[in-house]
């Protein structure tokens, strides 16, 4: 459960920014039903980035930022994610024994469709603000970066993540796993962006994120957050 007032210094807190790659940890804290902390943050309605408030807590000034009463101040979604499963999952809710592969496949959620997502989010800023008349140019520069470079590499990554999950619920096999979590945000981008069709291209993946939208943790994540809306950004 998420508490925002007492703040109880004891549990964890999370400092989390709407429409955000946060979700995906406040997701995790709900999957293992422990009690924390919930600071919510808004980006900037007409920049869309953080609010300074964000800084006060780490100097990178992003989110998720997770404080702890024993490891201190965590960023990076994947190592606040290590902590809370090292940590918290006492139960063995989540998948762990292979953990090379699932270092292998969190690793890749972030370093290798990590660049390229942000390529497609400049890239889509960079259309909408344009003027006329540099919208035009600009807006045929973006769909060519996306046609020849982003969008097929994307592509092969979803085609790897596909054969990856094969015929399993979860990515961890039939328990979850930290790379399901990581993995929930470049999928949950890529469809509301609309950057690639995954409902029709790679319906193993778009059922793999029906699942997680089903779970009622990923609900009470939701309703807890202050805004999922990627399209927006």
């Amino acid at each position: 459960m998420s508490s925002v007032a007492p703040v109880n210094s004891e549990l964890p807190t999370l400092h989390h920014l709407n429409n955000s790659v946060s979700q995906r940890i406040l997701w995790l804290l709900e999957e293992l039903s422990i009690d924390y902390n919930l600071k919510l943050y808004s980006r900037d309605p007409v920049t869309l980035r953080a609010p300074p408030s964000l800084a006060t807590v780490s100097p990178l000034g992003k989110s998720p930022v997770l404080v702890t009463s024993d490891k201190g101040t965590l960023t990076e979604s994947s190592a606040i994610a290590a902590y809370l499963l090292s940590t918290f999952d006492s139960k063995d809710l989540f998948e762990r024994t292979n953990w090379l592969r699932d270092e292998m496949l969190t690793s890749f959620a972030g370093t290798t469709m990590g660049p390229l997502l942000l390529i497609e989010i400049l890239t889509d800023i960079a259309e909408s603000k344009a003027w006329w008349p540099i919208s035009l140019p600009v807006r045929w520069v973006r769909q060519a970066i996306h046609k020849n470079i982003s969008g097929p590499e994307l592509r092969k990554g979803l085609v790897w993540l596909e054969l990856e999950l094969g015929s399993e619920e979860w990515f961890g096999g039939k328990k979850l796993s930290r790379a399901d979590i990581m993995i929930i945000w470049p999928l949950d981008l890529i469809s509301q962006k609309g950057w690639i069709d995954i409902r029709k291209d790679f319906p193993k993946l778009a059922a793999w994120r029906e699942r997680v939208m089903e779970r009622s943790a990923w609900k009470r994540a939701i309703a807890k957050g202050n805004g999922y809306d990627l399209a927006k950004w």
